[in-house]
């Protein structure tokens, strides 16, 4: 089936949706700060720019998208029509990064929890989840502490210990580039776009 949209359009459409400060991550932040909790916002100096950090609780959580972050069994994810493989190879890389970022966060000792997008919809389906979050933030924290008391040991490791993880997340992209390259069509198509 063809695209309903010219080029321009569906560039102009894509163009328009936001990666930070969506939605449903908004939904959870609000919620979350009704709740009593503080938090920070896409932190750059963690991998992966997390969306939700709760320093005090040792916790991150990561706010994805049915469509981008392909969501099984989810009615906002079908992979489109046109230009198919596109859209597998960029869902694919999405998820593949969304591992690596979670297993560096976890190893840096942070505990992860990821949303998706149609949990956050509705009023009583936002409320179970919030309820949901604040239960195991407040489960896991006890462990949190204790782990983290034993990282801070020394500072200097664990900043090693960091710039070891940074340097093996950029081996791990590279990788994700190599694994699932973008079709050489698409690639000139974007180029000629930019210009």
């Amino acid at each position: 089936m063809a695209d309903r949209m010219t080029k321009e359009q569906r560039h102009k459409c894509m163009a328009s949706i936001r990666s930070k400060n969506t939605g449903p991550e908004l939904a959870v932040r609000r919620g979350l700060h009704k709740r009593g909790f503080r938090f920070r916002i896409h932190v750059k100096s963690l991998p992966g720019t997390p969306d939700i950090v709760l320093a005090r609780w040792k916790t991150i959580i990561l706010v994805n998208g049915c469509f981008w972050h392909g969501h099984e069994n989810c009615s906002k994810y079908v992979t489109p029509r046109s230009n198919r493989e596109f859209w597998e190879t960029k869902i694919a890389r999405n998820r593949h990064r969304d591992e690596v970022t979670a297993a560096h966060l976890t190893a840096l000792g942070w505990h992860v929890l990821t949303i998706w997008e149609c949990e956050t919809c509705g009023s009583e389906r936002l409320e179970t989840l919030l309820d949901r979050i604040t239960g195991q933030i407040r489960t896991v924290f006890p462990e949190m502490q204790e782990e983290s008391r034993r990282r801070n040991q020394s500072k200097a490791s664990a900043k090693r210990e960091q710039e070891e993880i940074m340097k093996r997340q950029a081996a791990l992209e590279a990788e994700i580039d190599a694994l699932y390259p973008i079709p050489k069509r698409i690639r000139r198509m974007s180029k000629e776009e930019n210009q």
